[in-house]
């Protein structure tokens, strides 16, 4: 709204787009809710002023000093680094008071020196609106004490109070000093502490999902290097047998041509049909070939899963990880290995048009 942008507008996101990094601190600070007025000293000492119109709409008891229509009209007086530098001396000095009377915190509700004409703008005499506002103001504070809302030797703290009640704008850093709470974190509506404690369990339940997704990947590396020494185990079984069984074949031919012997041929076709697998037991042999395939398309699952592999990319790195993962357990497998048994496996086991459907083409 210090923009004079309607929160609800569509564009609303793109006029405060500069101010990220404020918006960021601010928030990050725990300033989420406060009054209209304290958002407005928010944005005067933050470098985004609000319209003059905005302080007397929200104060709308009129000019009393320099909140309301006196502060809009005299903002840049009340910014400046002479205001400033003299309330931080009048703070060194009257903060730790052990009392203030009446008249000492009129002057010090308007910067001034008590008793003095010793102020910021280092004019002297006082003149004109300041001095029938600190007349304007004495003489509320003198009702006070007669009514008994203000003593005349009261504690710092019970004056900022009252000034504060009066509707007399009070900076935060007289606040500070006194030992009062800053007034924009002091009226956090619980609504807002609910959201904080909801994100925060958000972030921890964020946080305990990621740590188990990273466990469960652990145990897909492992699985993958497991069943990846399985395989490798049973291709260098059958590349054996084949060797074994072509040699058995050759030697059979040449006995066949050195000798007629039936029963030494009948021998040597009942061992190669040994190692062709070909025993009384056929449902032994059923059960290894299974094997084989179901190790072959865990493998192939469990890469696209855990890696998001893709048989069709032409350069996939997730051979590699699968390869170094082996290594590090002690077991270490070729990359080039890794990469032509998922290759295998994908053309083996997988329809060509479900890769088009898990990673589709953007």
């Amino acid at each position: 709204m210090a923009l004079g942008v309607s929160p609800d507008a569509e564009d609303a996101e793109d006029h405060i787009a500069p101010l990220a990094l404020l918006l960021e601190r601010t928030t990050g600070d725990g300033i989420r809710s406060g009054r209209p007025i304290d958002w407005l000293w928010w944005g005067e000492r933050n470098g985004v002023p609000f319209h003059s119109d905005w302080w007397m709409a929200i104060t709308p008891q009129g000019p009393i000093g320099f909140d309301g229509q006196h502060f809009a009209l005299l903002r840049d007086e009340m910014l400046s680094d002479a205001f400033l530098q003299h309330e931080r001396r009048l703070i060194t000095k009257w903060a730790r008071k052990p009392y203030w009377t009446p008249r000492e915190a009129i002057d010090l509700s308007l910067n001034f020196g008590p008793f003095t004409t010793d102020s910021w703008r280092g004019q002297e005499p006082e003149f004109g609106d300041t001095i029938r506002e600190r007349d304007d103001r004495f003489r509320t504070s003198e009702r006070a004490v007669e009514a008994g809302d203000i003593s005349e030797k009261a504690a710092p703290k019970d004056y900022v109070l009252w000034l504060d009640k009066c509707g007399y704008i009070v900076s935060e850093a007289w606040r500070r000093a006194v030992g009062l709470e800053s007034k924009v974190f002091g009226h956090m509506e619980q609504a807002q502490l609910a959201t904080l404690l909801e994100e925060n369990a958000q972030l921890r339940q964020n946080l305990e999902n990621l740590a188990t997704k990273t466990d469960a990947q652990d145990d897909v590396q492992r699985q993958l290097a497991t069943l990846g020494d399985e395989n490798e185990n049973l291709r260098r079984q059958l590349v054996e047998q084949e060797k074994t069984i072509r040699g058995f074949e050759e030697q059979a031919l040449q006995s066949g041509i050195e000798s007629n012997s039936s029963e030494d041929i009948k021998e040597l076709k009942k061992r190669i049909r040994l190692l062709h697998g070909e025993r009384a037991n056929y449902n032994e042999v059923g059960a290894l070939t299974r094997r084989v395939e179901f190790l072959e398309i865990i493998l192939l699952a469990a890469a696209v899963d855990g890696h998001s592999y893709d048989p069709r990319a032409g350069k996939s790195p997730i051979p590699k990880e699968i390869a170094d993962k082996a290594t590090a357990l002690g077991n270490p497998i070729a990359q080039s290995t890794v990469r032509k048994y998922l290759q295998e496996s994908s053309t083996k086991h997988i329809e060509p048009g479900v890769w088009e459907v898990i990673f589709p083409k953007k």
